[in-house]
C-alpha cells in the first residue's frame, strides 16, 4: 500500500510505495488536497501493478496472488490460513495436476503404499488406525488437507480412541492400541512431509498415554501346562500346538503354518512372521516329546487350523483354558494382576530357560528377539542351543 508524504519546498502531497525489485517509488500526487492525494496515489499505485503484470515473467494469475499477499501483509490482514491458501494455489497454477490430499486419503494411500513392506497382519492393524483415528478426527478434520491437520487434533483424537468400544463387544479400546495408532499416525506423517503434503509431522511431539488399563502376561506353571494338554476337551492339533508352543517359544501365527519341510533332523527351521523383512530364521532343537508329536506326519502340521484367524483360534485356546480350569487371570507374589492366553506359552518357554541359568543371549535366540550381533555371536554355536533346550522340563 502507498503512503503520502511532503517535502519541504513543495505543497503538494507525494505518494510513496515499492516496485516489483522491490526498489521505493516516489510520485507526485499534483494536489495539495490529502482526500485527493490519497485517490491518486491508489491510481499511480494500481498503473504500476498493471505495468509490473505486463513485464513480469510470471503469469497474471501468479503477480495477482502475490501482489493480494503482499497488500494483505502490509495492513496486517494477512493470517496465517490465507497465507496457506495462497501458497496452494500456487501450486496449483505451477502444477495444473495437483490435488489437494485429505487426511483420510493419505492415511489410506500410505497402507496401500506398505502393502510390499510388511505382513498382511501389520497393513490389517494399520487399516484399524486409520478407521479408529478418522473416527475419533471426526469428517470435518478427517476431510481436511493433510497439511492442516495439528498437533491439537492428533491430541483430542488420541484421546478419544481409548473412549471407544471394541467393534461387537462392551469393553473400550486399551491405552496400549491407542498407542499403536499413535506411532503408525508418525510414520504416515513422516511420508506426508516427504511429499511436501505437510510441513512439519505434528503427531511427533503428541505424548503417548500411560497404559494402566493394560494387564502384564503371565507364563503357566509346569502342571498347567500338562493339565491343559491332557484334558479331555484338548484335540490332537491342540495338544501339539501347546507342546511344541511350549517347547520353541513359537508364536499361534508361525504354529499353524508349520510344515514337515521346517523340520530338518532334530531341529525346527522357519523364518517368523514378525521377523519376515528383515530375512532372519529361527533355529530350535526339538524336544523329545515335540518330535514325538511331529513324527510320521506329513505336509502341514496343522491342517485343521488352516484357513482359520489367529484370533479366533485364540478365543479356542481360553475356552480350552475354562474348560481344564486353568485361570486366566492370576495375581502374583506382588499383588499384581496378570493374564494368561495363549502367547503366555511363549513368555512360559523364556521362563523356563531362565529359570535353568540359560544365558539372556541363548534366550534370544531361541525366542527370535536376538539383536544382529547376538545373532552373529552365535550363529556357529548350535550346541549352546541343544545344551538350552535339553534343560527344558518334561510335559
Amino acid at each position: 500500500m502507498s503512503t503520502l508524504y511532503k517535502k519541504r519546498n513543495s505543497p503538494n502531497w507525494y505518494a510513496q510505495f515499492f516496485d516489483s525489485n522491490g526498489d521505493r517509488i516516489s510520485r507526485s500526487t499534483g494536489t495539495s488536497k490529502k482526500r485527493e492525494a490519497e485517490k491518486i496515489a491508489t491510481k499511480l499505485e494500481a498503473n504500476e501493478f498493471e505495468r509490473r503484470s505486463d513485464d513480469s515473467h510470471l503469469p497474471k494469475q501468479f503477480s495477482a496472488i502475490i501482489e493480494t499477499a503482499v497488500r494483505e501483509a502490509a495492513s496486517g490482514e494477512l493470517t496465517l490460513a490465507k497465507t496457506e491458501d495462497y501458497l496452494r494455489r500456487i501450486h496449483q497454477l505451477a502444477n495444473p495436476s495437483f490435488r489437494v490430499v485429505s487426511v483420510k486419503e493419505h492415511l489410506t494411500d500410505w497402507v496401500e503404499s506398505q502393502k510390499h513392506h510388511v505382513s498382511s497382519k501389520s497393513i490389517a492393524t494399520y487399516y484399524d488406525m486409520v478407521r479408529r483415528m478418522t473416527a475419533a478426527l471426526g469428517h470435518a478434520v478427517s476431510a481436511k488437507p493433510i497439511g492442516e491437520l495439528t498437533k491439537s487434533h492428533v491430541e483430542k483424537a488420541h484421546a478419544k480412541i481409548v473412549k471407544m468400544k471394541v467393534k461387537g463387544t462392551k469393553r473400550t479400546i486399551k491405552a496400549a492400541t491407542a498407542n499403536m495408532d499413535l506411532r503408525a499416525l508418525r510414520r504416515s506423517l513422516n511420508d506426508a512431509v516427504e511429499k511436501d503434503l505437510a510441513r512439519i509431522n505434528v503427531a511427533q511431539g503428541v505424548r503417548p498415554l500411560p497404559e494402566t488399563d493394560s494387564k502384564e502376561v503371565a507364563p503357566f506353571t509346569l502342571d498347567e501346562v500338562r493339565t491343559l494338554i491332557d484334558h479331555s476337551a484338548t484335540s490332537e492339533q491342540w495338544k501339539g500346538a501347546i507342546l511344541i508352543a511350549a517347547h520353541t517359544g513359537l508364536r499361534l501365527s508361525d504354529i499353524i503354518r508349520l510344515e514337515d519341510s521346517h523340520i530338518q533332523g532334530t531341529r525346527l527351521v522357519i523364518r517368523p512372521e514378525k521377523t519376515k523383512r528383515s530375512r532372519k530364521s529361527v533355529t530350535i532343537p526339538l524336544t523329545p516329546p515335540c518330535l514325538k508329536w511331529i513324527e510320521g506326519k506329513k505336509g502341514d502340521l496343522f491342517p485343521k487350523f488352516k484357513g482359520t484367524k489367529t484370533g479366533t483360534l485364540s478365543t479356542q485356546f481360553v475356552r480350552i483354558m475354562e474348560q481344564a480350569k486353568v485361570p486366566r487371570e492370576i495375581i502374583d507374589s506382588d499383588n499384581v494382576p496378570k493374564r494368561r492366553s495363549f502367547h503366555s506359552l511363549r513368555h512360559t518357554f523364556a521362563s523356563w530357560l531362565a529359570d535353568a541359568d540359560v544365558h539372556a543371549d541363548v534366550r534370544q535366540k531361541l525366542t527370535g528377539h536376538q539383536s544382529a550381533g547376538v545373532h552373529g555371536r552365535y550363529s556357529h554355536h548350535d550346541e549352546a542351543l541343544d545344551r538350552a533346550v535339553a534343560q527344558l522340563p518334561d510335559i
